[in-house]
């Protein structure tokens, strides 16, 4: 297993400004460290999903292909984005089978052939943990596989960690899910690995995910 100590592909954000509004969205190919076109850096948000890229083997370059991945659902507005590589020993097929033939697809990439499949458990009936978890268990990560997924509404985050970090951090300000911890504090919780991680305003459930079948 190869973890990308860089991300030189690229980066994205969604962000809400209010409950009420869906989210806004930027998304670049260039690194964040040279990308100076953003200039929303004075906003005020109640919720943020950022990434940034360390593109997939065989997919292209392009605003994209980037998370964050963003759609309505029947549960409003819904952002989304994966740390990890799915298409991996065959699957890819297998995967691209999954997503219903009313959703198009913009790109070439695993996170968005994820998202598709995602919204249409959400469209099925599921909520956003257990929509998130059932891609999970479509993808069938493989034991030496790493495959985190994340997912975010204005009120709701979830994420699964599978032999990849995850970092938890609580605080009266908000809570924050990170691939790493983002600083010292000592406040940083490790997630668990093969576990699913849901966080509303008021509570944090962490659970088992289970294994390949």
């Amino acid at each position: 297993m190869i973890v990308a100590d860089d991300n030189p592909d690229g980066w994205g954000i969604a962000w809400w400004t209010s409950v009420r509004l869906p989210p806004l969205r930027y998304r670049s190919v260039e690194p964040i460290w040279t990308d100076t076109s953003f200039h929303h850096g004075e906003d005020c948000s109640s919720a943020i999903l950022a990434a940034a890229r360390k593109a997939s083997p065989g997919t292209t370059l392009r605003e994209v292909n980037n998370a964050p991945f963003v759609a309505d659902t029947r549960l409003g507005p819904v952002a989304f984005s994966l740390n990890g590589h799915a298409f991996q020993g065959g699957t890819e097929t297998r995967l691209r089978a999954q997503v219903p033939a009313t959703i198009e697809l913009a790109g070439d990439t695993d996170s968005e052939v994820l998202f598709a499949i995602f919204r249409a458990r959400v469209e099925a009936g599921d909520g956003i943990a257990s929509a998130l978890a059932a891609v999970h268990a479509v993808v069938d990560p493989a034991a030496d596989a790493y495959v985190n997924l994340l997912t975010m509404t204005a009120s709701t985050l979830a994420a699964t960690t599978w032999h990849h970090t995850l970092y938890l951090h609580r605080d009266p300000t908000g809570t924050t899910l990170a691939s790493e911890a983002l600083d010292s504090d000592p406040g940083w919780e490790r997630v668990p690995d093969a576990h699913l991680v849901t966080v509303t305003h008021d509570t944090v459930d962490i659970t088992p995910l289970e294994g390949p079948r």
